[in-house]
């Protein structure tokens, strides 16, 4: 072999000698960044995370009747999203309009609105109508997918009208919507093959129970109604359970589809034993978590008031009274009122008395006793003077009180079985008339009361959920009306007495409205027979027309 040779075998030595070294380097290079990085694969669903609830948040609990049953609802609800270990609870944001909970199926915008201000990713809305058809209760769940319903539960029964009954039913129904959701729980934590996860026993979750954990990669929604019909997802592990505790378990990956892929978040398919505890409560509404303690409710909390051990459910099904609902509303309206009187003498002379600016106070009040039942109390009163016309009668100014006392006893009806449909009340009562004039000589009016058993019927038409307002109009009639006069009378009399108005309110708030009102009251009175009256009346008429306006409370 020539020096040639050699030197281009050497040559050709060296040269393979740096090429594997270069290439031991890159791969150790690529070893040691893959060490680095032991889960590179990650998968990601934008639907996926969307259904990812933790916080919940409650819209206002609305009813037609007046909200005999959204206050009891209402706090139902926050006490089982306050003693959910698996959701949380967000109190609803404050809104600078209205919110109608019926329009949150066609304002998408306004369900992520709330959504956004609460840091919430759902919101439940709860609707309790009363009609021909007994009670009909929904309860639905919005997601941050899209602002739109996901998930609907209902409940409709003739009979049932009790508050204690329907405190149950939305038991029911919030533990069928929680348990229509796709996935039962989630990976709260990964390290190496061990997970965690917030399901327990109280779900049904057993030591060496192997569970399924999947991605959500579509909802599949109902054409019309939105709400969810089924899911693409996509297998990505399973898991073995280690170690068990009430609310948490632990487990072991025991497949995954690629290394890394089971994360934070990652979804625990529904199996046979894995389910959302039934919710419990006691006869007086109270929600009872598992260790039988009451969860108490918020507004309690606010208050600072000391938590006090409250009694155990006996698992007795007697209802509550109806009497420990007080729920109602008052009534707090001024106004100005167009006044006459007017009377024809025997000896032939008219005498009359008139103000056209009245100033007037109505007060009321209304109490729920039963569901649909009610009691009212109203109070109107005006003061002013008048001048009389009666020729050489002093003095010819007179000061007037005028006076309107009722106390009832009401049924309302609702006419649709629908949120905001019309209704018509019916009440049955005693009504006084009283009118308070000064004395005159020779007497130009007398005082005088007017007493009867009153009926009145009360028409109301809403215009919600486009409007929040409602109009209505009542009319009234006395029964067999007892007239009285002082200091002096005409005599036996015959008397009638009637009273129509017209009505509208305006919500400005969940518990306040604006409220004006326009009525007519008319006393007529016929007399014949002995009278201790120099000049006696044939006939009297008192009349007035009111305007007032004010507001509405409910409570």
């Amino acid at each position: 072999m020539n020096n040639t040779n050699v030197r281009q075998l050497v040559f050709a030595v060296i040269i393979s000698i740096i090429f594997i070294s270069a290439a031991q380097n890159v791969s150790a290079q690529t070893a040691s960044t893959k060490n680095k990085n032991p889960f590179p694969v990650k998968y990601t669903s934008a639907v996926d995370q969307k259904i990812i609830l933790k916080t919940i948040t409650l819209a206002p609990v609305y009813d037609n009747v007046n909200g005999i049953y959204a206050a009891p609802i209402q706090k139902l609800l926050i006490d089982l999203l306050q003693s959910d270990k698996v959701w949380g609870y967000s109190e609803f944001p404050n809104f600078s309009q209205k919110i109608f909970v019926e329009n949150f199926d066609s304002k998408p915008n306004e369900v992520l609105e709330a959504l956004q201000k609460t840091g919430s990713q759902a919101m439940l809305t709860a609707l309790v109508t009363k009609g021909p058809r007994g009670l009909n209760a929904r309860l639905k769940l919005f997601t941050q997918d899209q602002g739109i319903v996901l998930l609907e539960e209902s409940f409709q029964d003739l009979n049932t009208f009790e508050i204690s009954k329907l405190r149950e039913e939305f038991v029911i129904l919030y533990h069928k919507l929680k348990n229509k959701l796709p996935y039962r729980g989630f990976v709260l934590s990964r390290r190496g093959i061990e997970v965690t996860l917030n399901l327990g026993a109280q779900n049904g979750v057993t030591l060496g129970q192997e569970l399924t954990l999947a991605q959500i990669l579509k909802l599949n929604r109902h054409p019309k109604l939105k709400t969810l019909v089924g899911i693409e997802k996509e297998i990505i592990g399973r898991l073995k359970v280690t170690k068990v505790e009430p609310y948490l378990s632990f487990a072991q990956i025991i497949f995954e589809k690629e290394t890394g892929v089971v994360d934070v978040g990652a979804k625990v398919l529904p199996t046979e034993y894995v389910s959302y505890p039934m919710p419990i409560i006691n006869s007086e509404g109270d929600v009872i978590d598992d260790q039988k303690t009451i969860i108490k409710n918020r507004s309690q909390d606010l208050m600072n008031e000391p938590s006090t051990p409250e009694p155990e459910s006996t698992g007795s099904t007697k209802e509550s009274s109806p009497s420990a609902y007080k729920i109602g509303k008052v009534i707090a309206q001024a106004g100005i009122s167009q006044f006459s009187e007017s009377t024809s003498l025997q000896s032939g002379a008219s005498v009359s008395a008139s103000q056209s600016v009245a100033p007037t106070i109505n007060l009321g009040a209304q109490i729920v006793v039963y569901p649909s039942f009610y009691v009212d109390f109203n109070m109107k009163q005006l003061f002013f003077n008048a001048d009389h016309s009666l020729a050489g009668s002093t003095p010819s100014s007179l000061s007037y009180t005028f006076s309107r006392y009722t106390g009832a006893i009401g049924y309302t009806h609702l006419l649709e079985d629908t949120t905001w449909g019309p209704q018509v009340s019916a009440q049955v009562g005693l009504t006084s008339y009283k009118t308070q004039v000064s004395d005159t000589t020779p007497t130009a009016f007398t005082s005088t009361q007017t007493d009867g058993i009153s009926l009145k019927v009360i028409g109301v038409m809403p215009l919600q959920p486009e409007y929040p307002v409602e109009i209505g109009a009542n009319v009234e009639f006395l029964i067999n009306p007892k007239f009285s006069e002082s200091p002096v009378d005409s005599g036996p009399n015959s008397t009638s007495v009637s009273s129509y108005g017209i009505f509208a309110t305006y919500a400005h708030a969940k518990n306040l409205k604006y409220r004006f009102d326009l009525s007519l009251e008319n006393i007529d009175s016929t007399f014949n027979g002995a009278a201790t009256r120099l000049d006696p009346s044939t006939t009297s008429n008192i009349k007035t027309i009111s305007q007032v306006i004010g507001i509405e409370y409910l409570f």
